[in-house]
């Protein structure tokens, strides 16, 4: 065996998690993913470790999954945005393909009296891509920003069946490096706190539900083993 052949063979598959999950799906038990990765029926273990993401098989252990689920799993990571254009009534429509690793939705709450109504605002998605992240910053479609009051900014909102169509895109930030993902959310936020519209409602839900998400992504990043800078080591 050469020794180019050795590196093929060792090479780690980094969707083995998802592709594991979509042999799952369609109908693959534990012991029958284990010997079609070239081990014991036994080795129901490692499988668990697979489909958890706590290891990653070699793309020769996944070979027959790669060949029958690839496809799919590529179709599957494959998501839609879209978003307002200079043009009244145009819209613009994007791909991007990676794994969603966190959707966090900044939230309105209004009290009635009797309970508590939510309504999404922002919304920032972090996508995996080949070890690189997309940070994507949306806003409720039909959001007016440019009023400071909140009963009237939802007045013309989204609310679709389908969540995704209720979001526009207002900022991308493509190839990111962990520490850059950081360094982005803090920037947006810090933007944020700058405005003078935002000591009214829009304040408090930058504040309520945006802070936490600046620990939410280092907690993230911290367990895909990407540690921040400004994370002290007690």
């Amino acid at each position: 065996m050469t020794e180019q052949t050795k590196k093929q063979n060792n090479k780690k598959y980094k969707y083995t998690k998802q592709i594991i999950k979509l042999a799952i799906d369609n109908g693959f038990k534990h012991p029958e993913i284990a010997k079609k990765a070239g081990l014991s029926e036994k080795s129901i273990a490692q499988v668990s470790r697979w489909k958890n993401g706590e290891a990653l098989a070699t793309e020769r252990q996944m070979q027959f999954f790669i060949n029958e689920f690839e496809y799919s799993l590529k179709r599957k990571m494959e998501h839609l945005f879209y978003s307002e254009t200079e043009t009244p009534n145009e819209l613009a429509y994007y791909k991007i393909q990676g794994e969603i690793l966190l959707s966090h939705t900044l939230y309105y709450r209004h009290n009635t009296g009797k309970k508590i109504q939510k309504v999404g605002i922002y919304r920032f998605v972090i996508i995996n891509s080949d070890n690189k992240f997309h940070l994507l910053f949306q806003k409720r479609a039909g959001l007016n920003e440019n009023t400071v009051s909140i009963k009237y900014a939802l007045s013309s909102v989204t609310f679709s069946n389908n969540e995704h169509a209720n979001w526009y895109l207002k900022e991308t930030y493509k190839d990111l490096t962990a520490q850059e993902l950081t360094h982005q959310i803090d920037l947006i936020f810090d933007e944020f706190e700058k405005i003078e519209y935002l000591r009214s409602d829009m304040a408090k839900i930058m504040n309520d539900d945006g802070r936490p998400l600046k620990f939410i992504v280092r907690q993230l990043l911290l367990k895909h083993g990407c540690c921040s800078d400004d994370i002290i080591d007690l």
